[in-house]
C-alpha cells in the first residue's frame, strides 16, 4: 500500500474499532440485562451470570463486525471529504481504488475475524453460555426461586418454597406435567440438593406424591419421609435438541450423526447453522464495498455528509435483513441455501459496478429532496411565527 492508502486505513480502523467497542457493548448490555432478574440472593450466582453473559460476547461482536466496518468506513470518507482530502485526491490524478483499496482491506480483515469465531470461537463460547444456562437450571431451587411464589422453570413444571436458608429448603412445592399420561404433585415440608457424581439430586423429606392419571382421573396419594427428584431433568421439555447446533464445531455439522433422531427429524438445522457460518463473513466485504459506493465520491463542504451514512446504514439493514429472511428457509428447505451465498455475492456485484461507473448518492434528486426536507421545514415554521403575531396585530388595530 501507498502512503496515502496506509493513511486512509489508519483512519478507518481507527473508526471502526471504536465503533465495534460500542455496538458490541450495547448490544452485550441488553442481552446481559434481560438474564440479570435470575440473579437474587448469591453472589456467586450473580458471578456465574457475569461469566454466562461474557460468553455472549463473541457472537454479539461477530455479528455487528460488518455494521462496525461499514459506520467506520463511511465516518472516514466523510472526513476526507470534509477535510478536502478527497477532492484533492480526486484532482491530483488519484482513482477511485486510492481510497477503496484500504477500505476493501479492512473489510477482508472484518471477515477473516467473523470467519475465526464463526468456526472457532464461536461454537465453544456458545457452549459455554448454554451450560451455564443448564446449570443455572439445576440450581433454580436454592438460589433463584422467591419465598412464597410460584416460578413457571418450564412450561410444564412450576415450583414453590415457603422459605430457602442455604442449601435447606422449607415448604416446597412442585407441580409436574411434563409426563403426557400423569400429572404429578409434590408437597414436602422440607428439602435439599445433593450433589451426586452422575447429577444432582433434590432430596423431598417428610411429603406426599399425588399422582392423577389423565385418561381415568384417578388420583393416588404417596406419603414418604424420603424422595429423591432428579434435577437433570430440568431441561427444555420440548422437541428441540439438547445441544444446539450453535454449540457444535463445524467439523460435527459436517458430519453428523445420521442415527441422532433429532438430526433425522430436523437435518437442514445443520445446513442452516453451516449456510450461516460461511456467509457471514462476506457481509464485511460488502459493507466495505457499499461504504466506499455511498461515500467514495468527492463532495464539497457544503454538500451534507449524513446522506451517505444514512443511505449507508438503510442499505446495509435491508440487506442483513434479507439475508436473515432467506436463512429462516433453509431449516425447512436445505436446497434454499444457495440463495444465502447468493444474497451477498449478488450485493457485492451490484456494489462493485456503482463504484466502477462513479455513481454519487449524494447527488441524486430523491437524496437532496430528503436532505433538504429539514430546511424547508423549518422556513416553513419560522414564516408561520412570523405570520403569527403580524395577524394579531392587524385584529387588534380593527
Amino acid at each position: 500500500m501507498t502512503l496515502l492508502e496506509r493513511y486512509i486505513f489508519r483512519r478507518a480502523l481507527i473508526s471502526s474499532a471504536g465503533a465495534l467497542v460500542s455496538l458490541s457493548l450495547i448490544v452485550w448490555i441488553v442481552q446481559a440485562l434481560s438474564r440479570i432478574d435470575i440473579v437474587k440472593t448469591s453472589a456467586s450466582a450473580a458471578g456465574n451470570i457475569l461469566w454466562i453473559a461474557l460468553m455472549l460476547l463473541p457472537d454479539l461482536a461477530a455479528g455487528v463486525v460488518p455494521f462496525a466496518i461499514l459506520i467506520g468506513a463511511i465516518q472516514t470518507l466523510n472526513g476526507l471529504n470534509a477535510d478536502s482530502e478527497r477532492a484533492v485526491i480526486s484532482a491530483s490524478g488519484g482513482s477511485m481504488m486510492i481510497v477503496a483499496r484500504p477500505i476493501l482491506l479492512l473489510g477482508f480483515l472484518g471477515g477473516l475475524l467473523t470467519l475465526t469465531v464463526a468456526h472457532g470461537l464461536g461454537p465453544m463460547a456458545s457452549a459455554g453460555f448454554y451450560n451455564g444456562i443448564r446449570s443455572i437450571n439445576v440450581d433454580t431451587i436454592t438460589v433463584f426461586l422467591r419465598p412464597g411464589r410460584f416460578e413457571r422453570v418450564q412450561s410444564d413444571l412450576v415450583l414453590s418454597v415457603g422459605e430457602s436458608n442455604g442449601g435447606t429448603i422449607k415448604s416446597l412445592f412442585i407441580q409436574d406435567t411434563r409426563d403426557p399420561q400423569l400429572d404429578l404433585t409434590y408437597f414436602a415440608k422440607e428439602a435439599a440438593i445433593i450433589d451426586n457424581e452422575e447429577s444432582p439430586v433434590l432430596m423431598l423429606f417428610d411429603g406426599q406424591l399425588h399422582r392423577k392419571e389423565r385418561e381415568s382421573g384417578s388420583i393416588s396419594v404417596i406419603e414418604f419421609q424420603t424422595y429423591a427428584f432428579d434435577l437433570a431433568d430440568l431441561k427444555p421439555a420440548t422437541e428441540e435438541r439438547w445441544t444446539r447446533t450453535s454449540e457444535q464445531s463445524t467439523l460435527q455439522l459436517l458430519t453428523p450423526d445420521v442415527n441422532d433422531p433429532s438430526y433425522q427429524r430436523q437435518p437442514g438445522r445443520n445446513v442452516e447453522e453451516l449456510a450461516d457460518r460461511f456467509t457471514s463473513w462476506l457481509y464485511c466485504i460488502v459493507f466495505a464495498l457499499w461504504a466506499v459506493a455511498v461515500a467514495g465520491q468527492p463532495q464539497t463542504n457544503r454538500q451534507a455528509s449524513s446522506a451517505a451514512m444514512t443511505f449507508g446504514l438503510a442499505g446495509a439493514i435491508g440487506l442483513k435483513a434479507l439475508g436473515f429472511v432467506t436463512l429462516s428457509f433453509v431449516g425447512d428447505n436445505p436446497s434454499s441455501a444457495v440463495f444465502v451465498f447468493a444474497v451477498p455475492i449478488v450485493a457485492a456485484i451490484l456494489d462493485i459496478v456503482l463504484i466502477r461507473r462513479g455513481l454519487n448518492f449524494a447527488q441524486l434528486a430523491i437524496v437532496q429532496t430528503i436532505v433538504d426536507w429539514p430546511r424547508r421545514i423549518s422556513l416553513m415554521l419560522g414564516r408561520r411565527s412570523k405570520a403569527g403575531p403580524a395577524d394579531s396585530a392587524g385584529r387588534a388595530g380593527s
